[in-house]
């Protein structure tokens, strides 16, 4: 009996034992194998890291602080269309050109803007390490430095050119099939090849050549050598289904620092739904400053300072059109995303002390209408187009309108 009772011990044991540890294996095993596995899946479907590329196209939108031309009407940032070509030479060392244009007219000068052409060689120095540890293929998804030559052509009050030669250190992303999006900041030696600062023309700024720090943000569409890849979901880009009652938004920065000219523009957001409605109340200030360093010569030369700034707070109830078809389709989630509409209103407080100042309202206390489409990426950024139109109640000075109205392009981060 006592051998008897030891031996069913012992298969007792060894039973519940090898169920035990078979248990605990396999679920654990299985469960991290299947996340880790669908968060490989969908940020290779999503980024493309794992797609070969050495040919790329690129069409789009370039976002930078507006320094060639007159700052005028606002216009101290400038939207400029893009088309470009890059193509991967080795792993990790690419070539490429680019061409960009933009301008717009204003209200007390004709049509100004600027064309654009450069050639640049870009070391994507992550890129072999990456590929070493199978997280990435030959592509243009990664983090670079860049040598960059430039050439500008202007139009304002005078034509003008102007040659620079620097470096860059930016990352560029291809996301889905054909979607683009690209962060740099560069530092570059500068000359102008008829001697003055455009911007500067009434100031007779005669310094030739100048040191630049200057952001850029270009985003648009991209074509190429690759594979269309069916299993990449746009919804794991845009979140379709997700549901968002409040978000801050953070505008990406624009900066131009030089010795003799300085633009910088920024920009915060918060935006609530009212409710389970496909209502919110979007509050939202831009700010934009200018600083210009000039030499008058008055006999003797002597600099002279002078700034702008532009402080613009916004206030807005959007009414989003398609999330209760989008919900009712299923395509979509309660959210902040899609084309709204609704009632405007707007305060622009702007003070110069330089020649640009003239013609422009001073003050601006307005209510419109806006419409636009805002779209969330990835869960971290977003995109917010615009078109605002309000009525300055204000009593307008000489040259000055009553009605205010504005395009904007708004990239940056949700936090």
């Amino acid at each position: 009996m006592k051998v008897l009772s030891f031996i069913l011990s012992l298969l007792l044991f060894q039973s519940v034992y090898a169920q035990d540890s078979l248990e605990v294996v396999y679920t654990q095993e299985q469960q991290d194998t299947l996340a880790k596995q669908r968060f490989i899946d969908r940020y290779e479907n999503v980024f493309m890291t794992k797609v070969p590329t050495r040919h790329m196209f690129k069409f789009g939108l370039t976002f930078s602080p507006n320094y060639l031309f007159a700052v005028e009407n606002s216009q101290t940032q400038s939207t400029s269309y893009h088309v470009g070509y890059e193509y991967k030479a080795f792993p990790s060392f690419s070539v490429g050109t680019e061409v960009t244009a933009g301008g717009g007219w204003g209200s007390q000068t004709d049509f100004s803007g600027t064309l654009v052409a450069n050639v640049y060689g870009r070391w994507y120095y992550d890129m072999k390490r990456r590929i070493k540890e199978g997280v990435n293929v030959n592509n243009f998804t990664g983090n670079y430095l860049a040598i960059v030559a430039e050439k500008s052509w202007g139009i304002a009050e005078s034509n003008y050119q102007l040659s620079r030669f620097g470096t860059e250190f930016g990352l560029q992303r291809r996301f889905l099939n054909n979607g683009r999006i690209e962060f740099a900041i560069g530092a570059f030696y500068q000359l102008y090849q008829k001697g003055y600062y455009p911007a500067l023309l009434s100031y007779e700024q005669g310094k030739k050549s100048d040191f630049a720090i200057v952001s850029r943000t270009s985003m648009g569409l991209a074509f190429g050598d690759w594979r269309r890849n069916r299993n990449a979901a746009i919804c794991d880009v845009l979140r379709c289904d997700e549901s968002l009652s409040q978000q801050w938004k953070l505008l990406w920065p624009k900066i131009y620092l030089s010795s003799r000219f300085a633009q910088a523009t920024a920009g915060l957001a918060y935006e609530r739904k009212l409710g389970n409605l496909p209502l919110s109340v979007n509050a939202q200030i831009n700010a934009d400053y200018m600083r210009i360093v000039s030499s008058l010569r008055t006999g003797t030369e002597a600099r002279r300072a002078s700034n702008d700034i532009q402080i613009w707070p916004s206030l807005q109830l959007r009414y989003y059109l398609d999330t209760k078809e989008k919900l009712r389709r299923g395509t979509g989630g309660n959210n902040l995303s899609g084309v709204y509409l609704g009632p405007h209103s707007d305060f622009v407080y702007y003070n110069s002390e330089t020649i640009f100042s003239v013609g422009r309202p001073k003050r601006h206390l307005g209510a419109g209408a806006a419409l636009g489409y805002q779209q969330t990426l990835f869960g971290k950024a977003y995109l917010d187009f615009a078109l605002s139109s309000s009525y300055n109640f204000l009593k307008p000075g000489p040259y000055e309108k009553h009605w205010l109205s504005a395009i904007r392009l708004g990239f940056g981060l949700t936090l």
